[in-house]
């Protein structure tokens, strides 16, 4: 089992798709915006996440997709942490939340970077 992290912007999910854009050069900097906040996501969950093993923390990694990343936790045990989960005695141990935790730290940042630099290409655009 793994975890991962989407991120989303008004109910729309945040990448490169999202914005419709043809252009290539906009194009090319939106990703590599979204690339740099997944890179940060990363680093901060790698400093939230417990640490035992390290096993956890060194699972964390950012994956490039066409349409942008996916932060992903790939230790079996990733999403228990995430979440919570149940004891074999019945009792519930709380989640830690490194991944969700890093993610909204980081996404408000990256999304209001993403909208400056497309209203400058747009404005750039109708000039």
């Amino acid at each position: 089992m793994s975890l991962e992290v989407e991120a989303y912007c008004n109910d729309m999910p945040l990448t490169v798709e999202w914005l419709n854009l043809n252009d290539a050069e906009i194009h090319d900097i939106v990703k590599s915006i979204i690339m740099r906040g997944a890179e940060e996501i990363k680093n901060i969950a790698r400093d939230l996440a417990p640490v035992r093993t390290g096993k956890l923390r060194d699972s964390i990694q950012v994956c490039e997709r066409v349409d942008g990343a996916t932060i992903l936790a790939s230790a079996p045990y990733a999403a228990a942490v995430e979440m919570g989960h149940l004891t074999p005695s019945g009792s519930f141990v709380a989640g830690q939340r490194f991944l969700s935790k890093a993610a909204h730290q980081v996404i408000p940042s990256v999304a209001a970077e993403i909208e400056r630099n497309v209203n400058e290409y747009l404005r750039g655009q109708t000039l």
